[in-house]
């Protein structure tokens, strides 16, 4: 094996351009890991999203959390927000309630069987990601972090910055 960077085939009539390859990479990269990790939350009767939606309303089991927000935090529109919540309460992992103060608003939490469900996979997740980066040095695993993170916050400022010249929409 080489430590020559891996670049994608771009044969086509578009321009070869560092951000296209970049993208190109990223796309590649995320479609490899998904068929990696789908097998694996499947073990468990989840699909990697509804995996990311457990562990994110679980490091935020301490504050109202609501379906508008954690599309936010997953980075998926309220209609998909809806229809993974769906599926989880119907296998009682996560818990709605209605917001007393606009019952419009839900706010979502993880139940005990959810929480229950987290554990067991977490026994599990540390050989999974290990399989998963197995390309990469620790070194290399902290940078692409660093980089994909910094990526992130970028587009992240750039969401805010649109969402404050927009009206709020009804959850």
């Amino acid at each position: 094996m080489t430590d020559a960077p891996q670049t994608p085939d771009l044969r086509d009539d578009f321009p070869d351009t560092p951000a296209r390859r970049a993208v190109v990479s990223v796309v590649r990269a995320f479609g490899a890991i998904s068929r990696q990790m789908g097998p694996h939350y499947a073990k468990f009767g989840l699909t990697p999203p509804q995996f990311q939606m457990l562990t994110v309303l679980n490091r935020l089991r301490n504050e109202r959390v609501t379906q508008r927000r954690l599309g936010n935090e997953l980075y998926v529109s309220f209609p998909n927000v809806t229809v993974m919540l769906n599926r989880l309460e119907e296998a009682e992992l996560i818990k709605r309630t209605v917001n007393p103060t606009d019952r419009r608003e839900k706010f979502v939490k993880v139940s005990g069987r959810g929480r229950k469900l987290l554990r067991k996979i977490w026994k599990d997740q540390p050989a999974q990601l290990e399989s998963i980066m197995a390309g990469l040095n620790d070194h290399e695993r902290l940078q692409l972090a660093q980089l994909l993170n910094r990526l992130i916050a970028t587009h992240n400022q750039a969401t805010e910055s649109i969402s404050e010249n927009t009206p709020p929409s009804v959850e």
